[in-house]
């Protein structure tokens, strides 16, 4: 497979346009795929949902913490606050009518600050949450590999799609060359009347024809360049040049990774379990709403009251206090139960998925391996196929130059040998597509 890459260097630096080698950046496929890992918008984006899980977390796990404030009160009483005692009862020996006694408390200017603290010491709630948002940020992480898992295959087939186009494009030019050389020698044995003029001018029909498919080609090939830089984050403005070629990376890849494999390292099924996990703690945290919860607490009040603002001359007095509160809920409508129920159904459906997801992995994976079966029973064929063709062409030049055959005859065996290297291109192609697929399905990351 040897004879893939066949034109010369200086023939792709004038296809792409290339002035300066040191404006290149020349890069191989491992290095596509990690600017690709690294760089990409939607990676990006899955790394910054794995961060906001983390804060989610982090916030979940505050509730263990003791929650402080202090708050500070000022109040100007209009009228003053009273209050009331029987009939019969007063201070000093006060009585009051048969209606009581009203009294009146306070001072015009009331100013209070407290500060308050709680710590909760058990509470069945708060370590479900944490539970939850824990198998949160390992959902995002799942769903990370898994955005990863897709650039990856998606940078390997938009870099095989560049080298296709590439390769195609210097077939063409080949066949091209041939076609010239064959124009040069038809215009030099019509110069010694040894051939018709109807053999010079299809001869030059036959170049004529060979541009249109060139000027195609070339096309396609800026074309998956674009799509390459967009995918890994490559500036439009630079030149990139592919180290690789189809050929060298059919011959490094792992056939024996084919034979046996499993769907265990697939990230999207993993995502999943992770997702039935994340179900499962969603339902222990409704059902922790019915455990009671025990709270330590403590509370310290400075304060003062006066007719003025003679702060200095007034009478500041502080309280303090600690305790413990236990909340046990009792009854609230059924609501939990139904909230429990919803989730369950929620984890059902994502057990489903699970499963079929599962199915469907296998058959996708034993669809790739039939696909780069089949490729290569297709490149078995077109080696020996291009081996004929160019024997093919051999014997039709010797024969028109013999003045047995014809220039038709050789028109068709270069447009069989070319067709037939295209074909060997098209089939490593395929192969390292199917690869591509087979290694996003396994999880493979080292092939």
């Amino acid at each position: 497979m040897k004879n893939i890459l066949i034109s010369p260097l200086v023939l792709l630096l004038f296809w792409t346009g290339i002035t300066s080698a040191q404006d290149t950046l020349y890069v191989s496929l491992e290095e596509t795929v990690a600017s690709a890992v690294t760089g990409n918008p939607d990676i990006l984006i899955s790394r910054l949902e794995v961060e906001r899980a983390i804060s989610q977390l982090k916030a979940a796990n505050g509730a263990f913490l003791p929650n402080i404030g202090v708050d500070g009160q000022y109040v100007r009483n209009i009228k003053r606050p009273v209050f009331f005692l029987p009939p019969g009862e007063g201070f000093g020996g006060q009585q009051g009518d048969e209606r009581g006694t009203v009294i009146e408390a306070g001072y015009d200017n009331s100013f209070n600050m407290t500060a308050q603290a709680t710590l909760p010491l058990y509470n069945q709630s708060i370590i479900a949450s944490s539970r939850a948002a824990r198998t949160a940020v390992k959902l995002q992480e799942k769903g990370l590999e898994v955005s990863e898992n897709e650039i990856r295959a998606q940078t390997k087939k938009a870099y095989y799609d560049a080298l296709l186009a590439r390769e195609s494009l210097q077939v063409l030019i080949l066949s091209l060359e041939n076609a010239r050389r064959n124009l040069e020698n038809i215009r030099n044995q019509f110069a010694r009347e040894l051939v018709p003029e109807y053999d010079v001018i299809r001869a030059e029909v036959q170049v004529e024809n060979l541009r249109p498919d060139i000027f195609a080609a070339q096309n396609n090939y800026e074309a998956s360049i674009y799509n390459l830089k967009l995918l890994t984050g490559i500036p439009q403005e630079i030149p990139l040049q592919l180290e690789e070629s189809l050929e060298e990376l059919y011959e490094e890849a792992n056939l024996f990774a084919l034979e046996q494999y499993s769907l265990e390292d697939n990230p999207q099924l993993e995502q999943l379990e992770t997702q039935v996990a994340l179900r499962e703690a969603q339902i222990d945290l409704q059902e922790a709403n019915f455990y009671p919860s025990l709270s330590a607490f403590g509370n310290y009040a400075y304060q003062a009251q006066a007719n003025n603002f003679n702060f200095d001359e007034y009478f500041w007095v502080n309280t303090s206090s600690v305790g413990v509160q236990l909340s046990i809920p009792v009854f609230e409508g059924l609501t939990r139960l139904r909230q429990i129920g919803q989730a369950k159904i929620d984890l059902k459906q994502t057990q489903i998925q699970k499963d079929f997801q599962r199915r469907s992995l296998s058959i996708q994976a034993q669809n790739a391996l039939n696909r780069i079966q089949r490729a290569l029973r297709s490149l078995e064929a077109q080696e020996q196929n291009i081996a004929q063709a160019e024997k093919g062409l051999e014997i039709a030049f010797v024969s028109y130059q013999s003045g047995v055959g014809t220039l038709l005859e050789i028109n068709d065996a270069e447009l069989a040998l070319t067709q037939a290297r295209l074909n060997q291109l098209e089939a490593v192609y395929d192969f390292l597509n199917a690869l591509a697929d087979f290694n996003q399905i396994t999880g493979n990351k080292n092939n």
